[in-house]
């Protein structure tokens, strides 16, 4: 089995099939979306198999019956018909240069339009070479060629569109440069809604949905399965085809690294499962971490490392983010599934670009309504570590701090809170003044997110019978109740701890529980004390 191949460096179905790679079958999934919607919008997060699935539909409006030979799709498909296909793929424009935009707009119709003979050779040289002056490009181009490659043909034609936004998520910290992009998008799609009777099947890929796109507001039977239950394990892999396809990756993975199996699927679940599409949860792996990991038999950020998003970035340096205020935040369906004109709320954005997942769903009836409530949060330990990191490094204007990394590693290990404390002192010594807000929300957040960057087990603002506890810190023998205080003593920590009973709340967990206190003085912006107190059970 070590000699088994990965798809570790292709989204082409066909490529994967003929090269014999690990390939988790969706076929089925594919087949069900064909026949079944007329017109369809996915949103899913970066490198989660949106590619894929575009390449995969490809091939099977394409009629190539002997790529899908033993997969869900052979038995049943009976017909295999043959339709023209159009696939417009957005990903690959990096520049927000308007000028630079309408070329690569312009070639990508031109490619079609050699290949039906609408165009010369000749002209069709001009624009790949950018010889073609393309100041206003007709907004009737898309529609003359889908127009005629139908009457050409004699049948409907297919229409991919991949990563349909990635032009206007380059443009996104910029308003007057998005709306540049997003008229030329308009400009672009808006022979769609005019098309009907020549298309056979659109299918349009995402990360997030932005308003007022001709896409959305002009296509009213775009059918958005993005949150359909039946579609939750499309991109993604589950638990059970974890186990079922990598059962002897995982045990070449445990040898190498000395781990058991079980151990193994511990830490692959931890890392890389927990995103959830629907309301029922069943729960994925991100396929991109999970396939890389593999591969390497590594635990490493995957997702995160293959290029975290600037836009992410730039919106960090927009936004005052506390990173403990996504975690676990409540809200409808309306508010993180929506389509985004501007950012002004992230959890949109954090959620359609995979920063956060569904966690909880509950109903409520009130006698006229059914009430939808979701709860959001990081949905593993991959994304969860790499934001914190993003966000102390960007944010906080910080490098990573290894002594007190190693520190917090060494008090994980040996329980030696004294010298973590000094090794905290060290650190917020060396905090930039300019960033020092001057209140406690501020200590905390930053000792959340640096601690959450290490990989620590740690909640914020944890709800118990009587109150909310500062932080939780979860040790392998010790539970920490922490409770931080601005220029206020550690015995008002102290008495909150106990008159809440916050403790109380964690004794199932058979550890010793340790109640925290933590002063901070606004006049030597640091801890100035601290005192634990044992919980007597």
């Amino acid at each position: 089995m070590e000699n088994r191949k990965y798809p570790v460096d292709t989204q082409t179905f066909s490529k994967i099939i003929e090269e014999g790679c690990v390939y988790i079958d969706k076929t089925d999934l594919v087949y069900k979306i064909a026949n079944g919607y007329n017109y369809v919008f996915l949103s899913r997060p970066r490198r989660f198999g949106k590619s894929l699935l575009c390449s995969t539909l490809k091939e099977y409006f394409s009629g190539n019956k002997d790529l899908f030979k033993g997969l869900k799709i052979d038995g049943m498909e009976k017909e295999w018909e043959q339709y023209p296909i159009i696939h417009l793929d957005f990903s690959s424009c990096k520049t927000t240069d308007i000028k630079a935009i309408k070329k690569y707009l312009s070639v990508l119709l031109a490619k079609y339009e050699y290949q039906y003979s609408l165009i010369s050779k000749k002209d069709f040289e001009k624009e790949i070479k950018g010889k073609v002056d393309v100041e206003n490009i007709s907004n009737v181009r898309l529609g003359n060629l889908v127009e005629s490659i139908c009457k050409q043909t004699g049948k409907k034609v297919v229409i991919i569109i991949d990563e349909y936004d990635a032009l206007m998520l380059n443009a996104i910290h910029d308003d007057d440069l998005q709306n540049k992009v997003r008229e030329q998008q308009n400009n672009f799609f808006s022979p769609l809604k005019e098309l009907d009777p020549y298309i056979r099947f659109l299918f349009i890929t995402g990360i997030t949905k932005f308003s007022q796109m001709s896409i959305f507001s002009t296509l009213n039977s775009l059918k958005d399965i993005s949150l359909k239950p039946e579609f939750e394990t499309l991109c993604g892999i589950s638990h059970e085809e974890m186990l079922s396809v990598f059962k002897s990756d995982i045990q070449s993975f445990a040898d190498k690294n000395g781990y058991t199996f079980e151990q193994t699927v511990r830490f692959l679940k931890f890392k890389y499962d927990g995103y959830n599409f629907s309301p029922e949860m069943r729960g994925v792996y991100n396929p991109y971490s999970l396939i890389n990991a593999m591969c390497d038999k590594q635990l490493n950020d995957y997702w995160f490392n293959s290029g975290t998003p600037s836009a992410l970035l730039k919106l960090i340096n927009k936004f005052d983010i506390k990173m403990e205020d996504y975690e676990g935040v409540e809200c409808g369906a309306s508010r993180f599934n929506k389509p985004v004109e501007k950012v002004t709320d992230l959890v949109p954005f954090l959620f359609q670009a995979g920063y956060l997942t569904i966690k909880g769903y509950k109903t409520y009836d009130d006698e006229e309504n059914v009430l939808q409530t979701y709860t959001l949060g990081y949905p593993n330990g991959e994304v969860r570590m790499a934001f914190a990191n993003s966000l102390y490094t960007e944010y906080y204007k910080a490098t990573e701090n290894i002594p007190l990394r190693d520190a917090y590693i060494d008090f994980k290990i040996n329980d030696d809170l004294d010298a973590f404390i000094e090794h905290l002192k060290v650190f917020f010594d060396g905090f930039p003044f300019s960033l020092n807000n001057m209140n406690e929300k501020h200590y905390h957040s930053i000792l959340y997110t640096v601690l959450t960057s290490f990989g620590a087990n740690i909640s914020a603002n944890q709800e118990t019978a009587l109150g909310k506890a500062d932080l939780i810190l979860r040790m392998p023998k010790v539970i920490y109740v922490i409770e931080l205080k601005y220029d206020r003593s550690t015995e008002s920590a102290k008495r909150q701890m106990a008159q809440r009973r916050y403790a109380k709340a964690f004794l199932d967990d058979n550890k010793r529980i340790v109640k925290l206190a933590i002063k901070f003085s606004s006049k030597k912006k640091n801890i100035v004390g601290y005192e634990a107190v044992e919980e007597k059970i």
